[in-house]
């Protein structure tokens, strides 16, 4: 039911996915085979493209992603730049190793009969070192449709999204679909390449003298593979989506950011003809979202004021931790030319939680005198903020038994499992209600407020005056008792974000 419910998402995620693996496919093995050659041919070129490939090969996708942000943003070109980083290996040395393992009285028997260099490799290399090209490109189909599923994370679409989602909303339908979703593609995809391989197929046709049955072993595959991507750039409709009356919204990787993402987006849809282009659950959160919106590649998203002050200006906190917002608007519009459309109501700042079970402890110095009884557990974002844990140590001495780093959306069930007793939360986290877990009182007031509001880029608050007036309306309508509630409805209840965000403008009406 979950599915058919959300079969146009679906949709959408494997046209971006099919669209998104083929494109980087095609340019993987042009680039790959091209290279190939070179370094077969070239014993300079040879000790510095299979060095640089092997070296770029060992950095952790994830991390590329994330390295390339400063240099072509977030999206599209991010994605294709390293899926193609990464597809090269396999090629380039297939195709290298099978070049080098022609016999060389072949090629020597081809030159003594008076064969130019062209001839040779068109007739003798290329076609003897196919199978082991074919066998690398096999590989590499498999790796950039599973590497695909990780541009999600910095908003370039595709089946990993599903997975993001339901990780960061605790929906498994969402996280099964998107798995096998790139499971399928990844076994019809290599399905597809080894047609090429059966019987020499590709030579057969390449020397026309291939049978029907030959020609259509790889014709009728390959034009299933057409028709479904003709049918994807129909459906996407690329060119439509370059349309100035746009807009791009983005959040970060948790429930309440895509509720947020979805208010926003439908607030803007529902009352004016402008397109919204949805980029939610971007990884990295602020750290990759504040440099795209800069560059442009987004324009409106919800941040929260203690992040935007710390971590954005990297300004200290007033004596009182509270942030004036005028001051940081104000910053944020001679610095950035970004604009904050007031907040909305509600304060979602740090804390920490235990068992209601552990009636001793209700503050933080109390679970400081403690802490070596404890195992905590947080995001791995909150061990490295310096507002986090390297700052509260300084204030509450803590030395917990263990500590445990693990994505922010697993921490709970950590909790729930028993392998962590205490753990970092959001006043706003569904968790806490569903958990029936003590929030302790922060005595020293460490953290400070952080206050969700709406930022957009001026550019774009010059250029749709309505939409700013539109989201200003948001001005302190959710309170910190009804976002935690809107949390609880997808996280618990098993709500999509999309419906969560319908129901809330429909009863902010009445």
């Amino acid at each position: 039911m979950d599915f058919w419910e959300r079969r146009i998402y679906y949709l959408q995620l494997f046209a971006e996915h099919l669209l998104l693996s083929l494109g980087s496919l095609l340019a993987v093995t042009f680039l790959g085979i091209l290279l190939g050659v070179t370094v077969f041919y070239s014993s300079k070129s040879r000790k510095i493209i299979l060095p640089l490939i092997n070296f770029l090969y060992t950095i952790p996708s994830i991390a590329m992603f994330g390295l390339l942000i400063p240099l072509v943003g977030i999206g599209l070109k991010n994605a294709l730049i390293v899926l193609i980083i990464y597809g090269l290996l396999p090629i380039v040395r297939s195709t290298y190793s099978g070049l080098k393992e022609v016999p060389s009285q072949l090629v020597e028997a081809a030159e003594g009969l008076g064969s130019t260099p062209i001839q040779v490799f068109k007739n003798i290399y290329f076609p003897l070192a196919l199978p082991s090209i074919l066998s690398g490109l096999r590989i590499t189909v498999v790796m950039i449709v599973a590497l695909t599923g990780l541009a999600a994370l910095i908003g370039a679409g595709g089946l990993g999204q599903a997975i993001f989602r339901g990780l960061n909303t605790m929906n498994t339908g969402l996280i099964v679909t998107g798995s096998l979703g790139i499971s399928l593609f990844a076994i019809l995809g290599d399905q597809w390449i080894g047609q090429f391989e059966k019987d020499e197929s590709l030579l057969r046709v390449i020397s026309k003298n291939a049978t029907k049955k030959h020609r259509n072993r790889i014709i009728f595959p390959s034009v299933l593979v057409l028709i479904a991507v003709i049918g994807a750039l129909i459906y996407l409709n690329p060119v439509s989506s370059k349309n100035s009356e746009t807009i791009t919204v983005a959040s970060k990787p948790t429930s309440e950011q895509f509720i947020l993402g979805e208010i926003i987006s439908q607030t803007i849809e529902n009352n004016t003809d402008i397109k919204v282009i949805r980029k939610f659950g971007i990884g990295g959160g602020t750290t990759n979202i504040h440099p795209a919106m800069i560059s442009g590649d987004l324009d409106i998203y919800v941040e929260y004021s203690g992040t935007a002050w710390l971590n954005v200006l990297e300004e200290i906190l007033p004596p009182n931790n509270q942030i004036n917002y005028e001051t940081l608007n104000q910053i944020y519009e001679e610095k950035f030319k970004l604009k904050w459309l007031g907040l909305l109501g509600f304060n979602n700042t740090y804390g920490l939680a235990i068992s209601k079970n552990n009636s001793e402890i209700s503050t933080f110095s109390e679970l400081a005198n403690k802490s070596q009884e404890f195992t905590f557990g947080a995001e791995f974002d909150f061990f490295e903020r310096s507002d986090a844990f390297p700052g509260l140590k300084k204030v509450y001495p803590f030395d917990f038994k263990k500590l445990e780093e693990m994505d922010i959306n697993l921490r709970y069930q950590a909790f729930e499992q028993g392998k962590i007793d205490a753990v970092d939360v959001f006043t706003t986290d569904a968790q806490i209600k569903n958990l029936n877990l003590k929030v302790l009182k922060d005595d020293k007031n460490y953290f400070p407020s952080y206050e969700a509001g709406i930022v957009i880029r001026e550019e774009i608050a010059k250029k749709y005056p309505e939409v700013e007036k539109l989201l200003s309306n948001l001005k302190g309508k959710i309170s910190t008792e009804k976002m935690q509630q809107l949390n609880y409805e997808v996280e618990v209840e098993k709500k999509s974000p999309a419906e969560v965000a319908q129901n809330f403008l429909k009863n902010l009406k009445n």
